[in-house]
């Protein structure tokens, strides 16, 4: 016999076994039930619906860091078997995907790794290294896409009409400077915005803009970060308040924490009610908007890299490396509870006294709880949803939709094969 012949055969006795084994794993959500642990908590809940990520097989996913939604419907990162990545738009009603974008410069393998978009009506834009694209999420169309002749942050900040970026330039001392941007969300036309405020204790060392934030409800003022480093790698993080219109600063130079190394803020500080959080690390803060003054700080035994925080029910709530997750008076920084969760986790989300993460270690679960009294209400298990051993939700981001007309309100996460949708919790 032909080795050749030998392989169709082979293959055709293997056919029906493949197709066997899939059509096992192809759970549906009537095999799904509702089972809990030895506590109390949900492990495995039924779901409304699921829908495959992939359209041959399955390959290395791509990642969306905080929730894109458009029209009640979701974004996320798909693979369409022609060894490319893509964004696609799925229906949060059913699961159906809408449209399919992959419209990369195809000159390099590119992944879709969104930690920081901008969005405006139906407008999405996101920077990769030095490419910028735009997409129109109404049909999934190029609204413009550039090559800038440098890297840019993947930082994106936005403002009502703009949005913010930055690259490294080389000031006139010589030094490497990371120098914010203004970009039109019509065009990607951008322009150099705004150089921050340096001390200049030790010129030789990097500095540069890491954030802008447009305070809520004030037309013309901006929350700037920005940091300079010291020798031996030591460094300094700054707040300032800028009055764009008139180009004054208000306040600036207030350190957000002691001169160390590591000191680094790895998302945007939040304003809520004229004060400011952030995460820097291993410590929680709040500021006076007004004034820059240190109103609280909390430290703890890891840092919150890859959650960061959100503020909620006069709450901030932050899921810390320590693998625990704390909730914290938003006025005092006092504690209201903590309990023990995963560590390199997702963002969380909230909606209606829930807040909703994937826990990176210990399994990916997807985990609900209970704001006002930190009781864990869900450890969703993947594997139980008819993945097998081994299944995991991915710490992209976790996506939430509110009831809306006979829908009810929904929760949504990934796996590395399917994204799965769930009823929340009421």
């Amino acid at each position: 016999m032909k080795n050749s012949d030998f392989n169709v055969k082979y293959c055709f006795l293997l056919l029906p076994l493949y197709v066997f084994l899939n059509s096992c794993n192809e759970v549906k959500n009537d095999d799904v039930f509702h089972r809990t642990d030895d506590t109390g908590v949900a492990i495995a809940t039924p779901f409304l619906w699921k829908t495959s990520l992939h359209q041959k097989e399955p390959m290395s996913n791509s990642h969306i860091k905080n929730p894109i939604i458009y029209n009640n419907n979701i974004i996320v990162p798909t693979t369409n078997g022609e060894e490319n990545r893509a964004l696609s738009l799925i229906d949060s009603n059913d699961g159906k995907i809408l449209w399919d974008w992959d419209d990369f410069y195809k000159d390099h393998s590119e992944y879709v790794d969104i930690y920081f978009h901008y969005q405006i009506d139906n407008l999405l834009t996101y920077q990769w290294g030095s490419r910028s694209y735009c997409i129109n999420l109404e049909n999934g169309s190029t609204k413009w896409r550039h090559i800038r002749d440098r890297s840019f942050d993947v930082r994106i900040d936005p403002d009502d009409q703009y949005y913010f970026t930055c690259t490294e330039v080389i000031n006139n001392n010589g030094y490497a400077e990371w120098i914010p941007f203004k970009g039109d969300i019509q065009t990607g036309i951008i322009s150099e915005f705004n150089i921050a405020n340096y001390t200049f204790h030790c010129p030789e060392c990097k500095s540069g803009t890491l954030y802008i934030i447009k305070v809520p409800d004030e037309e013309n003022l901006l929350l700037i970060t920005y940091f300079e480093n010291l020798p031996e790698w030591i460094s300094q993080v700054f707040y300032g308040l800028y009055n764009f219109s008139e180009e004054i600063w208000l306040w600036d130079k207030v350190l957000v924490r002691e001169p160390q190394n590591p000191n680094f803020i790895y998302h945007a500080p939040i304003i809520v009610n004229n004060k400011i959080y952030t995460a820097i690390v291993n410590s929680l803060v709040c500021h006076d908007l007004e004034s820059g003054k240190l109103l609280w700080r909390r430290d703890f035994n890891g840092d919150f890299m890859f959650t960061g925080i959100i503020v909620e029910e006069g709450k901030v709530i932050a899921n810390c490396e320590d693998t625990y997750a704390y909730a914290l008076n938003a006025e005092y920084g006092t504690t209201h509870w903590s309990v023990k969760t995963a560590g390199t986790s997702s963002r969380m989300s909230y909606l209606n006294g829930v807040v909703y993460m994937v826990g990176g270690s210990g399994g990916g679960r997807l985990f609900a709880i209970e704001a006002a009294t930190g009781k864990i209400l869900w450890k969703i298990d993947a594997g139980l949803l008819g993945e097998g051993e081994g299944a995991r939700f991915r710490t992209n981001a976790v996506y939430v939709l509110p009831a809306k007309d006979d829908q009810p309100a929904k929760v949504i996460a990934l796996s590395d094969l399917y994204a799965y949708c769930f009823e929340a919790i009421k």
